[in-house]
């Protein structure tokens, strides 16, 4: 069985459902995986299934005030946490039978914990706390209490953000490494003694029947039974009275069961090289040693816990390539491959896990809110999805955790917007805003992830930038093509409506009034500087590195032929055209152009409002959009 559905009301940051502030999350039976920002709700999510369902390491944890959700400086009185649990096996149905419900003709399990706030006078005298909280089954959590054994089938496993690993692993009484192997199945033979007292020199097979050995044989030795013999002898008799002997013995301090032994073991990773020393290894790799000695037990047959693992923060203390491998052995383990599959839920602020899991499996938790990109929830085509899984890489996967996105068709626009939206005062950086660059294709596939089915609207404001790409008469340089659909008022139109056909929600697109990036930028207000910059890259292409002194000899050159054109009378259009004729030509770099303007523009004095001027109004617009 998996978990199917988690609802979560007036429980920290999620409200009433009267308010429609509760949390509704659906789950699929393999790998789930958490984006977001900070203080979104991912953790909440975790812990509020821990409430429910308790953990394998056998934490002690309870509700407190401070849990309960606060609207304005009111506090819930009420919360409730409801698991519902579907694909039950038959084993699974009889094991839960007296607790499990029927929806839709297939037996499921709903686990409802419910937690009341008492009056402080009544919990002051009859409770050590103030809050009283039930754990039923059923649809509406009206049926029987989940208690006994039949919870200690229900215990998730657990791994904490920043967990410890070292010490999570050191031997000690109670340790973790102690309870994942009392309770893997291969150790409960290991507690009956095989040890032949009879046969003292037999070789005993279980770890009990080993140690009743080693008793035996310290017991045995000459010098413990020498120091014995003297302490009873010389010291104690003399302390005797009548037939009250006092004899000593010397040997392990109690019989030793399964439960101390395994209290004795560490684990630890292996040296490099087999004849090495033991030494300090790195959190990392600890980490996932820790995790890998978890997922133990998970995925068996004949299991005592339920296969669910939380893992908060996997990528904690892991480099890059580590992260990939970890994420490939949680989606082969989530699959079943080659052993039973176990249901995974992650959460992760890291865009190199979130890049490399299906899409599908992830789902955005934004302001105490839950949008799945399960095909089922999203505008996303099945195309979409096989798009997405070969090109959302590491830097676009940023979208997924920002406030605001902004979209663009090329490496211009993705360098030169960060310092345009710095220079008009609405920084990307201070409004949480990720520019994702997707080619000249694939606009409104990475937008649609922002789309829902639902009625749901995503609070993320989506800016999609788009050339307009009709080439201007003036462009005379242009020969074939790109100049349609043509200059009439309807082929304009129809153009545009084209373009933003995909808008919807909270994703909009914003077009370059005329041409290019470029060539807007000349036409609106930045001509000289485009021109300068277009300059320098050209120059740059032709002769590679660029000395200060070159680049004065290019500047002092571009400014001869502007003032050249005003002479000329050139109307804005033309020359417009002529100073993007090198990028058009493939003579300079658009990437490196970007570059070259974006560093006169911040060496620039403009004021905020003189540069919105200057700017074309789409950009202008764009970026207050996503940053509004």
């Amino acid at each position: 069985m998996y978990l199917s559905e988690i609802v979560i009301e007036n429980f920290r940051i999620f409200g009433a459902a009267e308010r429609g502030q509760h949390l509704r999350l659906n789950l699929r039976p393999g790998l789930n995986v958490l984006v977001g920002e900070n203080d979104a709700g991912k953790s909440a999510i975790v812990d509020a299934i821990r409430h429910v369902l308790w953990t394998t390491s056998m934490e002690y944890h309870r509700l407190t005030e401070d849990d309960f959700h606060i609207t304005g400086s009111q506090r819930a009185t009420i919360l409730t946490i409801q698991c519902i649990f579907r694909g039950l096996s038959r084993q699974e149905s009889a094991r839960f039978l007296e607790w499990i419900s029927v929806d839709g003709g297939k037996p499921c399990l709903y686990i409802t914990l419910r937690a009341n706030r008492l009056d402080e006078n009544a919990a002051a005298t009859s409770r050590r706390h103030n809050i009283a909280t039930t754990v039923r089954a059923g649809k509406k959590g009206e049926g029987l209490a989940i208690e006994g054994e039949i919870r200690s089938f229900l215990r998730t496993t657990y791994l904490r953000p920043l967990r410890d690993a070292e010490a999570e692993l050191s031997a000690g009484r109670g340790s973790r490494l102690s309870q994942i192997l009392q309770a893997h199945p291969s150790f409960s033979a290991q507690g009956v003694s095989d040890y032949d007292e009879d046969a003292p020199s037999s070789k005993p097979s279980t770890l009990v029947g080993i140690m009743r050995q080693a008793e035996h044989l310290i017991q045995e030795n000459p010098v413990i039974r020498e120091t014995k013999h003297g302490l009873n002898e010389q010291y104690l008799r003399a302390f005797s009275i009548g037939r009250d002997a006092l004899q000593g013995e010397i040997g392990v301090a109690r019989r030793a069961e399964l439960r101390h032994i395994l209290e004795k073991l560490d684990l630890w990773l292996s040296p490099k090289e087999a004849t090495d020393l033991r030494i300090q290894r790195g959190l990392g790799v600890n980490n996932v040693l820790f995790m890998a000695t978890e997922l133990l037990l998970l995925g068996g047959d004949g299991q005592s816990a339920l296969p669910l693992l939380l893992i908060e923060e996997p990528e904690a203390h892991l480099h890059p390539q580590m992260q990939l491998r970890l994420m490939d052995f949680l989606e082969e383990r989530a699959s079943g491959n080659g052993s039973s599959p176990i249901q995974i839920l992650v959460t992760t602020h890291s865009p190199n896990l979130a890049s490399t899991v299906d899409l599908k499996s992830v789902a955005v938790i934004h302001d105490g809110r839950a949008y799945s990109l399960a095909p089922e929830f999203t505008k996303l085509e099945p195309s979409d999805y096989r798009f997405l899984q070969r090109f959302l890489d590491v830097t676009k996967a940023n979208l997924l955790f920002a406030k605001g996105v902004m979209i663009v068709e090329g490496d211009a626009e993705s360098i030169l917007l960060p310092t345009l939206a710095k220079l008009v005062g609405r920084s990307f950086s201070e409004h949480g805003v990720s520019i994702v660059n997707v080619g000249s294709r694939g606009l409104f596939r990475y937008a649609r992830i922002f789309q829902r089915k639902d009625k749901q609207v995503v609070p993320i404001q989506v800016a999609c930038v788009a050339d307009r790409d009709m080439v201007p008469d003036t462009a005379d340089y242009v020969t074939s093509g790109g100049k349609e659909p043509g200059h009439t008022s309807n082929g304009i139109s129809e153009h545009i409506q084209k373009l933003r056909e995909g808008d919807g929600g909270g994703v909009r697109t914003f077009i370059s009034p005329k041409w290019t990036l470029e060539y807007d930028l000349a036409y609106c207000g930045l001509a000289f500087s485009m021109h300068v910059a277009i300059q320098l890259a050209k120059k740059a292409k032709s002769s590679g590195y660029l000395s200060d002194e070159d680049k004065c000899k290019v500047i002092r050159g571009a400014a001869q032929t502007f003032r050249t054109w005003q002479k000329e009378g050139l109307a804005r259009e033309e020359i417009a055209a002529r100073i993007y004729e090198p990028i058009y030509k493939r003579q300079a770099s658009k990437a490196e152009a970007a570059q070259f303007l974006a560093e006169r523009l911040e060496a620039s004095r403009f004021s905020v409002d003189g540069m919105r001027l200057k700017l074309p109004s789409y950009l202008v617009e764009a970026i207050d959009y996503v940053t509004g």
